[in-house]
């Protein structure tokens, strides 16, 4: 049975790092209608909807007052933009987080930052403006070749993450990779966790072949054990957060406990005032995985 993807009625904070998020769908003319309740960033999601280019507002006059910064990201579809999604960085003073985009950059198959939010964190932005990532290396490289997101746990001893050592002074410790296609490859959206204040409470990426999807990767950074699934874990194709996305089409958010913990028993005290956000990435038409972010 299909769930409409506007069952969330507001967007609560997900941390203390993110304020709020918000959820639009994006017409064939390119207007944007929102899937939230709260429509704050809808001049600026406007904005993107017609470039279709990512990017990070940190114009305190663009902004409510709560807000240091807003993430911006479309979602391809067989070449044109269904969704776009806005996430909002806490301005108080102890939320520690990073919002990135890289962007290809010269003749050569890598990739430099194009943009990034860094909340209090200096020293690791720093280091990352002078960094560039070749096609496959680093996540940001590695979300560009692989045409997936990807999770990294554990950034001060990941392999797979080539700046740990200021992940460690930071304390910085899980992040996720996005990529953004058009017919080419547009960035890598990167999201960077403290554990102090998660930008995500879970994060999952789930596959889909002809019988359903497949947890891939999960990481659940401040989430009850009971959320916890097993990589491996199935869902079948209209299942969960997952499925949602797979019938709406784009992007989708929902804190219908049946559908953000599908294929979990959850207590009834750990499921309430919870939500999940879905991220679908299409191969042309076709879609091929979600990344999900539970709240």
């Amino acid at each position: 049975m299909f769930h409409s993807p506007n069952s969330l009625l507001s967007a609560p904070p997900a941390s203390d790092f993110l304020a709020a998020f918000e959820v639009y769908d994006v017409t064939p003319a390119g207007q944007v209608s929102a899937l939230t309740e709260e429509s704050a960033f809808r001049d600026l999601v406007q904005t993107v909807a017609m470039s279709g280019l990512p990017t990070i507002m940190t114009d305190s006059s663009c902004l409510p007052p709560d807000v240091a910064a807003v993430l911006m990201f479309p979602i391809y579809r067989d070449g044109e933009i269904v969704s776009v999604i806005a996430l909002a960085a806490s301005r108080d003073s102890t939320a520690l987080g990073v919002f990135e985009i890289w962007e290809p950059v010269g003749d050569y198959s890598e990739v430099g930052l194009a943009q990034g939010y860094y909340s209090k964190l200096e020293r690791f932005q720093n280091v990352s403006s002078y960094i560039r990532f070749e096609k496959g290396s680093g996540l940001p490289g590695t979300v560009w070749d692989n045409h997936r997101a990807a999770v990294h746990n554990n950034l001060p001893h990941h392999p797979g993450f080539l700046r740990s050592a200021g992940a460690m002074d930071e304390a910085l410790t899980s992040a996720v990779g996005i990529p953004i296609f058009d017919d080419d490859f547009v960035a890598s959206v990167i999201l960077i966790s403290s554990a102090k204040s998660p930008l995500a409470r879970g994060i999952e990426i789930w596959t889909l072949d002809e019988h359903g999807f497949t947890l891939c990767e999960g990481s659940y950074p401040s989430l009850p054990p009971c959320f916890t699934l097993r990589d491996g874990t199935r869902l079948g194709p209209d299942e969960g957060l997952p499925g949602m996305a797979r019938q709406h089409g784009g992007a989708c958010v929902s804190s219908n406990p049946e559908i953000y913990a599908a294929g979990r028993v959850i207590p009834g005290d750990q499921a309430a005032q919870r939500c999940g956000l879905a991220l679908p990435y299409y191969d042309g038409s076709v879609l091929t995985s979600v990344v999900v972010l539970l709240f």
